[in-house]
C-alpha cells in the first residue's frame, strides 16, 4: 500500500521543496495523486535552457508547450486560492521577444497570488543590422509591469539582465513593505534616480544586491547607456547585509550594517567615495579596486570593533602593509603589485588567504595556534625550489608552517621532485646547520582543479603534471607538520 500518497497535502508539499528541482518534478508521473500534488505545489521554477534557438516551427513549438505547463500551473493554484511562494523564471534572452506578453500575464497572476519570493532573469544579448557593414543593434529588452510593485506579501525580489524600470516608475505607488531581500543586477534605468526611489520604499530591507546598472536612453540605447555612477540610500535601519558593484559614489544610512561587498570599476577615472568609517557594526567586509590607507589599516579594531572578516581583493596599498585588529578571524589578501612587506597583528586570526608578490616578507606579530594559512603566489616559482624556499624563508614566525597550504601551477615539476624525495638533501643543504621545516613534514595532502581517475596513484598522476600543456590547471599540496 502506498501510504505516502496518502499524506495530507501540505506534508507532500513540504517533502516536494526538499527535494532537487528535477526530482520533485519527475513525481508527476508516479501516479494522478503526485500529479495533482505537483500542479499544486506552489514553488514554480521555470527556465528554458533546452530549448536552443530562435523563431523556428521547432523552436515555437516547444515554447508553446511551455506556455501551456505554467499556464496549467498558475491556474491550478488560482482555482485553490493557494499562495505562490516562489516563482523563479529564468529564460535564453533570444526567447524574449516571443514571450514578453507571456511574462507580462505571468507577474499579474503571481502578483495575485500573494506571491512571496520572484525571481526573474533575462540575461543581455543583443543582435546587430544597419551600421556601415550592414549590420544593427536590436536590443529587445522587457518592461516589468508595475503590478510587481504592488505585491504586500513579497519578501523577495531578485531581478536580473534585459529588465526595464522607466519614467513611470516614480508615479505608481510601491508597496513593498514586507521586502527583506533586493537584488537588482545588470537592469535598464530610464533615470539614475529609480532604484533610490525603489530603495526607499522598502523600510524592512535587510540583504541588498546593486550591480552594474545601467542608465540609458531608450530611443538610442546603445550609444547613450552608461553605468550608474552614484547611489545614494537613506533610514535603512533594519540592513544587514549590502553587495554594491559598478558604482563609484555610494553613500548609505545603515547603522546596523554588518556585511559589506564594495567593487567599483577600476577604470572610470573618477575617485571613489563610500562612508565606510560609518558602518561601526561590521563583522564582514570586502573591498576591492579600492585606495587603503595605511592609517586606515592600523586603525581596523577603532574603527571596526567587531570585524572578523576582511577581504582585500587588487587595492591599491603601499609596498609595507601593516594590518592590525583584535577580532579579525578570516583574512584573504590578493594583490598583484611588488608588495615588499606584510605585517599581521591578530591574535585570534583563525584563516590567511593570501595570493600575491612570493618574496613579500610575511609576518604574524600575534597569531592563533590554530591558524590555516592558505598561499597562492601569483608569480610562478621560475627558478624552481630555490624560490620557493624564498617564499618559506620570508614567512614568520615558522610555526604558521604547521598549517600551510601551497597553491602551484602544474608546470612546477620540481615540486614533484621535492615531495618525492629526490631534492631534500640539497633542500637541507640550502638551510645549513638550521633545521628545516621539511624534517618534520608528516602528511602531503592534494587536491586538483581538474578531474583525475580516482585509482591513479600520486605518483603517476604527479608525472602527468610535468606534460607541457596550456591549460591553467592547477594542483594545491596541503603539508601538515
Amino acid at each position: 500500500m502506498d501510504r505516502i500518497s496518502v499524506l495530507p497535502e501540505a506534508i507532500l508539499h513540504d517533502i516536494l521543496a526538499r527535494l532537487p528541482e528535477k526530482d520533485a518534478a519527475r513525481t508527476s508521473v508516479l501516479s494522478n495523486e503526485w500529479r495533482d500534488t505537483w500542479y499544486s505545489f506552489p514553488i514554480l521554477s521555470i527556465g528554458d535552457k533546452i530549448i536552443i534557438g530562435s523563431y523556428s516551427p521547432q523552436i515555437i513549438s516547444k515554447l508553446d508547450i511551455l506556455i501551456g505547463y505554467v499556464m496549467r500551473r498558475l491556474l491550478k493554484l488560482r482555482e485553490q486560492s493557494l499562495t505562490i511562494k516562489v516563482f523563479k523564471l529564468d529564460m535564453m534572452p533570444e526567447h524574449n521577444k516571443y514571450m514578453s506578453h507571456h511574462f507580462d500575464l505571468w507577474m499579474n497572476m503571481v502578483s495575485e497570488s500573494c506571491v512571496e519570493v520572484l525571481e526573474l532573469c533575462l540575461l543581455y544579448s543583443a543582435t546587430y543590422r544597419g551600421l556601415p557593414d550592414g549590420t544593427e543593434y536590436r536590443y529587445d529588452q522587457y518592461d516589468l509591469p508595475l503590478c510587481v510593485f504592488e505585491v504586500r506579501s513579497l519578501t523577495k525580489l531578485v531581478l536580473k539582465g534585459k529588465i526595464t524600470l522607466n519614467q513611470s516608475f516614480f508615479n505608481h505607488s510601491i508597496k513593498l513593505f514586507s521586502l527583506r531581500t533586493l537584488c537588482l543586477r545588470e537592469l535598464l534605468l530610464e533615470d539614475k534616480g529609480i532604484i533610490e526611489h525603489l530603495i526607499s520604499h522598502c523600510p524592512l530591507l535587510e540583504d541588498l544586491t546593486v550591480y552594474c546598472c545601467l542608465v540609458y536612453n531608450r530611443k538610442n540605447p546603445f550609444r547613450n547607456k552608461q553605468f550608474l555612477e552614484s547611489l545614494f540610500l537613506h533610514g535603512l535601519q533594519k540592513l544587514k547585509e549590502a553587495d554594491i558593484q559598478g558604482i563609484q559614489e555610494v553613500y548609505i544610512d545603515a547603522p546596523n550594517l554588518e556585511n559589506l561587498r564594495y567593487v567599483p570599476f577600476p577604470y572610470f577615472g573618477s575617485p571613489i567615495k563610500l562612508n565606510l568609517d560609518s558602518f561601526t557594526r561590521l563583522r564582514c567586509l570586502r573591498l576591492s579596486n579600492t585606495d587603503v590607507t595605511d592609517k586606515w589599516l592600523l586603525d581596523l579594531s577603532h574603527k571596526f570593533p567587531f570585524l572578523e572578516h576582511l577581504e582585500l581583493c587588487g587595492c591599491s596599498m603601499s609596498d609595507r602593509i601593516n594590518i592590525s585588529s583584535a577580532q579579525l578571524m578570516i583574512l584573504e589578501f590578493t594583490n598583484y603589485s611588488d608588495v615588499k612587506e606584510v605585517n599581521i597583528d591578530a591574535p585570534n586570526l583563525l584563516s590567511f588567504d593570501y595570493c600575491g608578490d612570493h618574496r613579500a616578507i610575511i609576518s604574524f606579530l600575534t597569531s592563533s595556534d590554530h591558524l590555516v594559512f592558505n598561499a597562492s603566489p601569483a608569480h610562478e616559482f621560475r627558478h624552481g625550489y630555490y624560490s620557493l624556499r624564498e617564499f618559506i624563508q620570508n614567512i614568520k614566525p615558522q610555526k604558521v608552517l604547521a598549517s600551510l597550504s601551497l597553491s602551484v601551477y602544474h608546470s612546477n615539476g620540481f615540486v614533484y621532485e621535492l615531495l618525492m624525495g629526490r631534492k631534500k638533501q640539497e633542500w637541507f643543504d640550502h638551510f645549513g646547520d638550521t633545521k628545516c621545516w621539511w624534517h618534520d613534514l608528516k602528511i602531503v595532502k592534494v587536491t586538483y582543479s581538474f578531474s583525475v581517475d580516482e585509482k591513479v596513484d600520486f605518483k603517476t598522476t604527479l608525472n602527468a603534471l610535468l606534460l607541457p600543456t596550456d591549460d591553467p590547471e592547477s594542483v594545491s599540496f596541503s603539508l601538515e607538520l
